[in-house]
């Protein structure tokens, strides 16, 4: 892991392109949400984490939370205006979520057979839960205000993320949709999501390669 964690910082190197950023997001259908107020009250309940990206991760599987974004458009410093997820938008500020007893971690670095973009996954954890506890002994741990992925700014309190690559969040505890809002945005794609395999030829995100 920490050779991944080190292949995705070289990547990112020092040109990272960090923007403002204050709202984790999450793009799906009306009806999911309609699943999550009437079956779990009100709440994104955590499920398992599914098997995308580096199959080796040793969180696939092995820990439950929801899957959050956190880009912004590095021109607009706005979220994406596409969705590739869904066409229901639920933002959320950071700070609600992301409160000083949470620990964040590095989990994964990857791209998709055909995909022109990586993508970075990082699970938040509430201090000293069980995910917290099975992160502690298998991914590293990301300082608060020192990381190249997300951070917070130490003379500013805004948090930064890089767009140098696409993250995706996995946030392991339930999250109340009375916390955030909704808006409409445009989906470009329908059906369900599932995860897909890491695209194993890559060198610039595989420890070792596939050879093509």
């Amino acid at each position: 892991m920490m050779q991944l964690q080190a292949k995705a910082c070289d990547f990112i190197g020092k040109n990272g392109n960090w923007a403002p950023c204050a709202l984790f997001y999450r793009d799906k259908d009306e009806e999911y949400y309609e699943y999550c107020q009437r079956r779990f009250n009100g709440f994104l309940p955590p499920v398992p984490k599914n098997e995308n990206g580096d199959p080796a991760s040793p969180v696939n599987g092995n820990i439950h939370g929801v899957y959050l974004g956190v880009n912004v458009d590095l021109r607009t410093c706005k979220l994406p205006a596409i969705s590739p997820f869904g066409y229901k938008r639920f933002h959320v500020p950071i700070e609600y979520l992301y409160g000083t007893d949470f620990n964040l971690y590095f989990a994964d670095f990857y791209c998709h057979s055909g995909s022109k973009s990586h993508h970075l996954s990082l699970v938040l954890t509430q201090l000293n839960s069980a995910a917290d506890n099975f992160c502690k002994s298998h991914l590293p741990k990301l300082s608060r205000t020192r990381n190249p992925f997300l951070y917070e700014d130490p003379l500013t309190s805004q948090m930064m993320v890089t767009s140098s690559l696409w993250i995706e969040i996995f946030y392991t505890e339930k999250i109340p949709m009375g916390s955030g809002w909704f808006e409409l945005v445009q989906c470009n794609s329908i059906g369900p999501k599932t995860g897909k395999p890491k695209h194993d030829s890559c060198e610039v995100c595989n420890i070792y390669h596939k050879q093509s």
